[in-house]
């Protein structure tokens, strides 16, 4: 979604749903929710280019945006897309992220800390799904020169993929899907 391609997430248990990174078009989005019951928005990270659909929803539904603490001024800042020609930022009230196990409704699932793309990103993992947001790419890694980004912290945090004892698919913020098994095999920034 939006003009630079961001990943937006639907998952859906009967008719709940948790939206993870809606990048743009809030009525699009609440078009394809349909009648489902929206129970939260999942923020990987605060950049311009995640959060543009996250005011109109919360509009609509009133549901928690979760966003880790270390990246809200960024969501919030007007100018932080000012070098790519957008002006997207959130206003709505956000709810911090906390690291560990989390439960919203029937959806289960980890928040883990990656920070380095920017000081707030996270990692979600549902069942056998790694949403890395712009952390982890299939075939390579979140930009470090925006806002907030710093690469000796990212490569810090990538370690955290070696750790995983199984198979898992990441879906990831931009790009294609990939799986962990790939990337520990062929991208160069997790060796």
């Amino acid at each position: 979604m939006g003009p630079i391609g961001t990943n937006t997430y639907l998952l859906t248990e009967g008719k709940e749903a948790i939206l993870i990174d809606p990048a743009s078009r809030a009525d699009k989005v609440i078009e394809k929710l349909g009648d489902l019951d929206l129970k939260a928005v999942l923020l990987t990270h605060g950049h311009f280019d995640h959060i543009k659909a996250c005011d109109g929803l919360y509009e609509k539904y009133h549901c928690p945006i979760y966003l880790n603490a270390a990246d809200e001024q960024l969501a919030r800042d007007k100018y932080s897309g000012a070098g790519f020609g957008l002006v997207s930022y959130i206003s709505c009230p956000t709810v911090p992220l906390k690291e560990g196990n989390m439960e919203i409704g029937p959806f289960r699932f980890e928040v883990i800390f990656t920070p380095g793309h920017t000081p707030g990103s996270v990692i979600f993992v549902f069942e056998n799904h790694i949403f890395t947001g712009d952390t982890l790419f299939r075939g390579s890694v979140g930009r470090t020169d925006l806002q907030g980004g710093d690469a000796r912290t990212l490569k810090e945090s990538l370690r955290i993929f070696k750790g995983f004892d199984r198979e898992y698919f990441i879906l990831p913020g931009h790009d294609e899907p990939s799986t962990l098994s790939y990337e520990l095999a062929n991208n160069w920034f997790l060796r």
